[in-house]
C-alpha cells in the first residue's frame, strides 16, 4: 500500500507534525509506504489530494479534523481513490461514525487491518460544495459564526463559550421552510441538520440513525425552545435520545431544500460556508473511505 498522508498543522491542539510522524511510523511498520505533505488551507488540501491520486497512491489520508478530511475527499472526487482519517482535530465526529479509535496511533493500527468501502456524499447546490458529515442551520451555525468572528481576539474556548452565551441570551428562532423529497415543513426552529453521519460538535448525536452508505440523507428539525426547554431537552440531543420528543421532527430523503425568511449561516463539516437558501442532495457511493478493521479479524477470530 502506498499512502499519501496530508497533515493540517493547524487542526487540534497537539502538534500535528508529531502525530503525523508517529502515525507514519506505525503504518510503515505494517509494510505500507507513506509520504507526508503539509497543507494550510482548503484549496491546497484539495489540490494535494488530486495530485496524490494522479501520482498513483492507493489512498490519501488526512491527519486533522473533519474539515481536512472533507477537503481531501472533495479533491479525490471521481478518482476512485479512497480517503482515510487520522483523527487529530477538535471534534473528530466523522471518525466517531466510522468507529475509528480517537487516539491517532490506535487509529493507524486499526487501518492496517481495514479496507476501503463506499461513502455517500452531500452535494450542495449542484456541486458548488461537497460535504461528508453534517450541515446545520440555526443555533449551531450562528454560534460558529460568532466564534469565527471573535476567535482571533478571545481565543478558541472563550470565543465558543461567549458565542453560546450570546445566542442563548438572544434566544432567536430561525424561521425555516424545509422540503424533503417534496414533503414540506415550516416553522420556527432551534436548528435544522442535514446529516450523512451521526454526530457533530464533538459528539452531539443529532442524527443517531444515520448511515454513511445507505443512499439517504437524515433530516432533523428541532423546533424553537424556551431557555428552560433548552436546558431540559438539549442533553437528550447530545446523547441521541431526542428523536421521540414532540419538538423534534425527522425524515429520510434524497433531496432537501432549506429556505429562511432572512439569510442564515450554514455550518458545513464544522465550518460556516455561506448562507441559506440551499439545496442538498445525496450522492450515493460517490466517494470511498478507508474503514478500520478489528484485531479479531486480523487474527481470523
Amino acid at each position: 500500500m502506498r499512502i499519501l498522508l496530508i497533515v493540517n498543522p493547524a487542526a487540534g491542539r497537539r502538534s500535528r507534525r508529531d502525530v503525523a510522524g508517529e502515525t507514519a511510523a506505525i503504518l510503515r511498520s505494517g509494510g505500507w509506504e507513506v509520504a507526508l505533505r503539509e497543507t494550510g488551507w482548503p484549496e491546497a488540501t484539495r489540490a494535494l489530494a488530486r495530485e496524490g491520486a494522479a501520482e498513483g497512491f492507493d489512498a490519501v489520508f488526512a491527519c486533522g479534523g473533519d474539515g481536512t478530511l472533507s477537503d481531501v475527499i472533495a479533491g479525490l472526487l471521481d478518482t476512485g481513490v479512497p480517503a482515510g482519517i487520522i483523527p487529530a482535530g477538535t471534534g473528530n465526529d466523522f471518525a466517531r461514525t466510522l468507529g475509528v479509535p480517537l487516539d491517532p496511533l490506535a487509529a493507524a493500527e486499526s487501518y492496517l487491518r481495514g479496507r476501503a468501502g463506499p461513502l455517500d456524499l452531500l452535494c450542495v447546490d449542484d456541486g458548488r460544495l461537497w460535504a461528508i458529515n453534517i450541515m446545520g442551520v440555526g443555533f449551531d451555525a450562528r454560534v460558529a459564526r460568532r466564534v469565527n468572528a471573535r476567535s482571533r481576539i478571545t481565543g478558541g474556548l472563550l470565543a465558543y463559550l461567549t458565542g453560546v452565551a450570546a445566542e442563548l441570551a438572544a434566544n432567536r428562532p430561525t424561521i425555516v421552510r424545509v422540503t424533503a423529497d417534496g414533503e414540506r415543513w415550516e416553522g420556527p426552529v432551534l436548528l435544522v441538520a442535514v446529516a450523512n453521519a451521526r454526530s457533530y460538535g464533538a459528539g452531539m448525536m443529532i442524527a443517531p440513525q444515520a448511515e454513511i452508505d445507505d443512499g439517504l440523507l437524515d433530516l432533523v428539525v428541532v423546533e424553537h425552545l424556551s431557555r428552560t426547554s433548552f436546558a431540559l431537552n438539549f442533553p437528550k440531543v447530545m446523547r441521541g435520545t431526542h428523536l421521540s420528543l414532540p419538538v423534534v421532527h425527522s425524515w429520510r430523503a434524497s433531496k432537501v431544500i432549506i429556505e429562511t425568511d432572512e439569510p442564515s449561516p450554514v455550518l458545513i463539516d464544522g465550518d460556516v460556508k455561506g448562507d441559506t437558501p440551499l439545496t442538498v442532495e445525496v450522492a450515493p457511493a460517490r466517494g470511498r473511505i478507508w474503514r478500520p478493521g478489528s484485531r479479531a479479524n486480523s487474527e481470523g477470530g
